[in-house]
C-alpha cells in the first residue's frame, strides 16, 4: 500500500513539474502582396512549409498578407526566422527574409510595451505635471 501512495505522489510531481509555461515565442510575419505576387506564392503556401513543424495562422484578405508562427523554444530572433529556407511555387528555395516584408518578434515587442507602460505609470506617479492656468 505504501509503493503505491508513493507512486502516485511520484507521478503526481512529476506531472507538476510537467506543467510549468512552455518556453515558446511567437513570430508576427507581414508579407507584400506585390512582393508575393512576383514570386508567384501566396502566404498560405508558404504556411504550409512550417505547418509540420510549428503552430501557424494565416491571414489574407484586403491589407497585406500576415504569416503567425509559434516557435516551440525561446533562443530564435527575427534574424533565425528570416534564415529558415522555404519552397516557392515554382520549386524555388529562398530564405524567408527575401520573400518577407517584416519579421516581428511578438514576445520582444510585448516585453518593450509592457516597459514603456510600467515608466508612464511611474512618470505619472512621481512628477505630476504642473501647467500654468491661463486667465483671460
Amino acid at each position: 500500500m505504501r509503493i503505491w501512495i508513493a507512486l502516485i505522489l511520484l507521478v503526481g510531481v512529476s506531472f507538476l513539474s510537467e506543467a510549468k509555461d512552455k518556453k515558446e515565442k511567437t513570430f508576427l510575419i507581414i508579407f507584400n502582396s506585390e512582393e508575393l505576387r512576383s514570386h508567384q506564392t501566396s502566404s498560405a503556401k508558404i504556411e504550409l512549409v512550417f505547418l509540420d513543424n510549428f503552430q501557424t495562422k494565416s491571414y489574407a484578405g484586403n491589407s497585406d498578407a500576415a504569416l503567425l508562427i509559434t516557435v516551440p523554444f525561446e533562443d530564435w530572433t527575427e534574424c533565425d526566422m528570416g534564415k529558415s529556407l522555404i519552397i516557392l511555387g515554382d520549386n524555388r528555395v529562398v530564405k524567408l527574409e527575401e520573400v518577407a516584408f517584416r519579421i516581428i518578434d511578438l514576445k520582444q515587442t510585448d516585453d518593450r510595451y509592457a516597459n514603456l507602460l510600467s515608466k508612464s505609470s511611474d512618470d505619472g506617479k512621481n512628477g505630476k505635471k504642473k501647467t500654468n492656468l491661463v486667465r483671460l
